[in-house]
């Protein structure tokens, strides 16, 4: 059984990831240690793959979304994940340290230094027959965000032709003239409030859609969850708070709140988009509950 499964998504970064995997065969063949490289087919496959490789070291090649499928097998089992960035954010690389370099992302899993990190658990809900039903529990690692952000990594998928930085400031223009904020209920550990907001950005990592640290303050390991809220503003505020949010400190702005949190509740009647690590887990739904694991997951990382 090798030690490593490499777990490489081709359509990471636009298809970037197919180029990707070119060069890491070529890297792979001076690995000192034995492995397995297996290529994804299709949604969820990377989470099959490792479920069942046996691997102790399971290395998701690929953006912040096939992270995510490799920890939805790995979180609570002691098995460890390794991370080479092919994707188009690649924001949760930025809170736990991984070199975004291809050779010195290698490296580090080669000598595997192995830390434990939270990990959080999202269910979103659909009204039937008035009351809430929830969808089965997935984990996440960097952020789950409600709202207007998720609306952005709707629009993402559909922007073919633009990766990184770039395409996200292109979806969130593209989305800003046609959002709509809801009036939403939410309930933390110490707070419940109901308002009409423009998103509610919820954080294990720092940064999410690129580069936006919507919870800059955010830590890996505290168990804690990150909550940024902002009310329901003008599309030029939000021009004006973009530059801010992109510089990586917290926002001295009235309309833009902060909260630390182990659970998140949000309803609204109003039905509302929710992304997980940039993947769209709910479409048109009318609740979400967010909860952190403290501990769930090892990482391959410094």
């Amino acid at each position: 059984m090798p030690d490593y499964t490499f777990v490489l998504n081709p359509e990471a970064g636009k298809g970037a990831g197919r180029k990707a995997g070119e060069r890491l065969e070529k890297l792979l063949s001076r690995f000192s240690r034995p492995y397995e490289l297996v290529r994804t087919e299709k949604p969820g496959h990377a989470t099959e793959i490792a479920r069942v490789c046996g691997s102790h070291v399971v290395v998701a090649v690929g953006g912040d979304g096939t992270i995510n499928e490799v920890a939805n097998a790995l979180a609570g089992t002691g098995r460890a994940i390794g991370i080479v960035p092919t994707g188009s954010g690649n924001d949760f690389i930025k809170s736990v340290g991984v070199p975004r370099q291809m050779e010195a992302a290698l490296e580090l899993i080669q000598a595997r230094r192995e830390r434990v990190i939270d990990a959080g658990i999202v269910q979103t809900g659909a009204l039937q027959n008035g009351s809430m039903e929830y969808a089965p529990a997935r984990y996440f690692v960097n952020g789950v965000g409600v709202g207007f952000d998720a609306s952005v990594a709707r629009r993402v998928r559909e922007i073919r032709f633009l990766r990184g930085t770039p395409l996200y400031l292109l979806a969130v223009l593209r989305t800003l003239g046609k959002y709509h904020s809801p009036e939403f209920t939410c309930r933390t550990d110490s707070t419940q409030w109901s308002a009409r907001k423009f998103l509610i950005a919820s954080g294990n990592g720092r940064c999410a859609g690129g580069g936006f640290y919507l919870t800059p303050e955010a830590i890996v390991d505290d168990g804690l969850l990150d909550v940024c809220v902002i009310d329901d503003v003008s599309v030029l505020k939000i021009l004006r708070l973009v530059p801010q949010v992109f510089a990586g400190k917290r926002v001295d702005d009235s309309q833009v709140n902060y909260q630390r949190t182990k659970e998140l509740e949000v309803n609204s009647k109003e039905s509302f988009n929710v992304h997980a690590d940039g993947e769209i887990v709910g479409r048109e739904v009318h609740g979400v509950r967010v909860k952190m694991v403290p501990g769930a997951l090892r990482i391959v990382g410094p």
